[in-house]
């Protein structure tokens, strides 16, 4: 017996299979910056030190992501545990863009879209970090589902559904709240019917995340958020960027330009797909011009489109008024609106042409996706680094550890990735080892630290660890002598790694002559 749609649920399973593999490719990478918040909250803590945790200044996202990862790493430490939510959440994605798409741009819209969500580079990356960034998109589209389900069915069930997915989303990050208000406004002005209904649910969401107000609150007012505002402006041309890299490049606004990633080729692939498309829709309009008719709105797509809009339009108001919100990360509720708007636009250019401009799109996102295997497009990788110190690292030997600089505390990367115990001292940050940086705490010197490390490790060698960017690399050698200044002069250089990334890690071995 033929099954309908066979070939199409073939394609989403490949596709989630293909997504898949790249995503625990990506999760095997180091933890990095803001993931070494998390990974310490569910390292050091129980459940209520956990969201004990989170509720105070340590952290101003809500608790959801955190409880998960504290789960998944009731097996391990390891950095696939810790990501776990996200890994699961991000590949779970890819068969939920292709559902909702069947519920609102049609069945070969939503194939596409499900092709561009799985190559997608910001997908992908989000999908293998320790942060809640995965979870929420997941669950906007959970939420958005099931309303429609709701709408379409008017079983209680899938009302219900509808205003648990929103409470966690709400629970994962609190920038889905711009969508999940849009879906409400679609809801009350598509289906005056369903408006009773609808309010209940949102009201039992509400409810449901009452207990975390005080949670919200303080966040909402804490100093971080002063501070991360402070360190983003929001100009023209940082919106221009934030769009362009959530949109089609890198995460990371400082990485890679477009023309690096997704690169021209993929640039043009893209430009491509979006002529063809505009041919398509023009050409029907033209063959359809005697017999053309007002039509009336297609409301599933003006709920895509309010989707896709009511994030960055959101952020931008408040960014305007208050504290800066408008990142690139920050807009990752609306993602999935974005891949199923732009897989509407590809297929109304008709059966053929529809079919080529969407595989155009969708190999431009995956060249895109290609790159990020590249070392240069990779996470740091400081657990090649820390490797290489659990192997070559004696007894008598100290580590200076200047790899903090991008961890909000009170781990850094070194730590989280080293096996071994091992003599450390801290140096360009923070030495709180017991609660995350504080505002007023003082970095520690270089200066200051280079003397407890030559005084722990008389007649040893003295790894020296730093996190390197870019525009640092060139000069690295020259930095290297500068760096040795500091050491007394019976001190040489004996062994100097780099280990690639979107910043490198460089390890320098130091050894006493005498």
């Amino acid at each position: 017996m033929r099954v309908p749609g066979g070939r199409w649920t073939i394609a989403v399973v490949g596709l989630t299979l293909i997504g898949a593999v790249i995503r625990l490719a990506a999760g095997g990478e180091s933890l990095f910056a803001d993931e070494l918040s998390t990974y310490w909250i569910v390292s050091e803590h129980g459940p209520r030190g956990v969201l004990s945790t989170v509720h105070s200044d340590a952290e101003i996202t809500p608790p959801l992501y955190f409880v998960l990862a504290w789960l998944t790493t009731q097996l391990g430490h390891a950095p696939e545990l810790v990501r776990a939510p996200s890994l699961v959440a991000g590949i779970a994605s890819i068969p939920v863009a292709y559902i909702l798409g069947l519920r609102t741009i049609g069945r070969r819209g939503a194939l596409i879209a499900a092709g561009i969500v799985t190559f997608s580079p910001f997908m992908i990356y989000y999908s293998a970090e320790a942060r809640a960034y995965a979870l929420m998109m997941l669950l906007v589209m959970l939420s958005t589902l099931t309303m429609l389900l709701a709408v379409d069915s008017g079983r209680t069930r899938w009302w219900v559904a509808y205003a648990v997915s929103s409470c966690l989303a709400v629970y994962s990050h609190y920038t889905c709240v711009f969508a999940l208000a849009a879906q409400l406004l679609w809801l009350l002005w598509a289906h005056p019917d369903a408006r009773k209904p609808a309010i209940v649910a949102n009201l039992g969401a509400l409810a449901g995340f009452l207990p975390w107000t005080t949670g919200l609150i303080g966040d909402l007012t804490s100093p971080t958020s002063e501070i991360l505002s402070a360190l983003s402006p929001f100009t023209l041309f940082d919106i221009r960027q934030v769009l362009e890299h959530w949109a089609i490049g890198y995460p990371y606004t400082w990485v890679a330009r477009l023309t690096e990633l997704p690169g021209w080729p993929g640039l043009v692939l893209l430009a491509a797909s979006l002529v063809l498309a505009a041919s398509g829709i023009a050409a029907s309009a033209w063959r359809d011009r005697p017999r053309t008719r007002v039509r009336r709105i297609d409301r599933r797509l003006v709920l895509v489109a309010l989707l896709f809009a009511s994030v960055p339009l959101g952020e931008a108001v408040v960014s305007a008024v208050g504290d800066n919100i408008f990142g690139v990360r920050n807009l990752a509720g609306s993602w999935p609106a974005l891949a199923l708007l732009l897989a509407a636009l590809l297929s109304a250019a008709g059966r053929r042409l529809g079919i080529v401009a969407g595989a155009l799109a969708v190999a431009s996102f995956g060249l895109g996706a290609a790159k990020l295997v590249n070392d240069q497009y990779r996470r740091p990788d400081y657990q090649a680094a820390a490797r290489y110190i659990d192997q070559h690292a004696r007894r008598g030997d100290a580590i200076i550890d200047i790899t903090a600089v991008l961890s909000p505390g009170p781990l850094s990367p070194l730590d989280a990735a080293l096996r071994r115990p091992h003599r450390i001292f801290r140096a360009g940050a923070p030495e709180e080892r017991r609660s995350p940086f504080g505002y007023e705490d003082r970095p520690v010197p270089l200066a200051e630290a280079l003397p407890h490390a030559i005084a722990a490790a008389p007649g040893g060698r003295i790894f020296y660890v730093a996190t390197v960017f870019p525009q640092q690399i060139a000069g690295l050698e020259e930095r290297t002598k500068r760096m040795q200044d500091p050491f007394p002069p019976r001190y040489d250089i004996v062994d100097t790694k780099r280990y690639p990334g979107i910043a490198a890690t460089a390890v320098i071995v130091y050894a006493d002559r005498g």
